[in-house]
């Protein structure tokens, strides 16, 4: 039995964001019972560097192809969340590499399979049902780690077992209906790429995107694994947190899903991801000023903040396949992914140590101004190429 490429895209990124979530909503709270943060850090960063491999991912989906190598990158995931329900330094060191292995693994070959298999025109299309789809697995996963938290101190064991579990059926999803990649209607498969997708240009693309997403990576990582421990000390319990992170993830839901299906190849993506980059930045700091004031307040302010982040992710997406080459273009992402994560392995010990510097406020702070520096890179290193872009497409249009 076969499914479409939609189908399958949806489940999938349903189950694994809901897997990766579940996992990431817990292991903070886990290990911060278990008195050992430090290694949680020292975890989150060693996934980063792992994943700091996704150069090699993305060369490797060109040759054996995108769905082979995410089912791969799946498994190994699984086994390394499962590993994480170690606390001690040494065997968390290992699980994180084996998970943040698979987890860049499934991440970057998951764009090459797309690019293999719908045309130009059809991408914007996926790139909707992907983030609206992976958003929805962020509130299933928080929203039941948040059940499960109501366990008690059994609550976070409960939901780190749970995780793998659920990225282990994204995998058994798709082999069912299997269809090779390649089997597609772009008609770029065997051409010669146009001037503007010429190698030179490709490489130059890729160090521009490396740079933008190391940056990136640094204040995602200062943001993003410490939200429940932001949300906790604003006042909310384990439980609220959960349904805080929840709401979040509804926000970036219902936005991805109206957003990125409108979104064009014209010039509106490039103008949006500047502008929800720049927004994001701002808001950030403005958390950082009220987490003094009740829990429920700070929930709303991330909301909004999350609203941001959704149109930034979405718009990013976007702008990066209008750009990338079709030739290589496993290498090319992978080569991004891979200065995310680098900035993400950075951001981690750097955020462990703000963190302990000056908590919540610290780090927001931080990381408010690293998405602001952000924005002007974006502009420096994209800006130019964008408009020629827009200008060739609208002179092909002409002629």
């Amino acid at each position: 039995m076969q499914f479409s490429i939609t189908t399958r895209l949806a489940v999938y990124s349903l189950l694994f964001s809901s897997g990766m979530w579940m996992s990431k909503t817990a292991q903070p709270l886990y290990f911060e019972a278990a008195g050992a943060l430090t290694a949680f850090g020292a975890g989150y960063a060693v996934m980063a560097v792992a994943g700091g491999l996704s150069f090699f991912w993305g060369a490797l989906a060109d040759r054996i192809g995108g769905l082979n190598l995410v089912r791969i990158g799946l498994v190994l995931y699984a086994v390394g969340l499962t590993g994480r329900l170690l606390t001690g330094l040494v065997p968390v060191i290992v699980f994180s590499a084996v998970a943040g292995f698979g987890a860049s693994a499934a991440l970057v070959a998951i764009r090459p399979w797309i690019r293999s298999m719908v045309p130009d025109d059809d991408i914007p299309r996926l790139v909707a049902v992907r983030n609206s789809t992976s958003q929805a697995g962020v509130f299933v996963g928080t929203l039941g780690a948040a059940a499960v938290l109501l366990l008690g101190d059994t609550g976070p064991t409960v939901a780190l077992a749970l995780a793998p579990v659920l990225v282990l059926l994204a995998a058994l999803w798709l082999s069912v209906g299997s269809v090779p990649d390649g089997q597609r209607t772009r008609t770029d498969a065997g051409d010669p790429p146009p001037d503007h997708q010429k190698p030179t240009r490709g490489r130059s693309l890729a160090i521009a995107l490396m740079a933008i997403s190391a940056l990136s990576g640094l204040y995602v990582s200062m943001v993003t694994p410490y939200v429940p421990l932001i949300l906790t000390g604003a006042g909310g319990t384990a439980s609220e947190a959960a349904v805080g992170i929840a709401l979040l993830s509804a926000c970036q839901f219902s936005v991805s899903s109206v957003l990125a299906r409108y979104a064009s190849l014209g010039s509106r993506p490039f103008v949006a991801f500047v502008g929800a980059e720049i927004a994001a930045g701002v808001l950030t700091l403005g958390v950082s000023a009220l987490l003094d004031f009740s829990f429920w307040i700070v929930v709303v302010a991330f909301v909004v903040r999350a609203a941001m982040v959704s149109i930034a992710v979405v718009t990013e997406e976007t702008v990066q396949y209008a750009l990338v080459p079709a030739n290589g273009s496993g290498l090319v992402f992978g080569l991004a992914q891979s200065g995310f994560l680098a900035g993400d392995a950075i951001g981690g010990l750097v955020g462990a140590q703000l963190w302990e510097a000056g908590g919540g406020q610290l780090l927001l702070e931080v990381a408010g101004v690293l998405t602001l520096a952000n924005a002007v890179l974006v502009v420096a290193l994209l800006g130019r190429r964008w408009s020629a872009r827009s200008e060739l497409a609208a002179a092909s249009t002409v002629s």
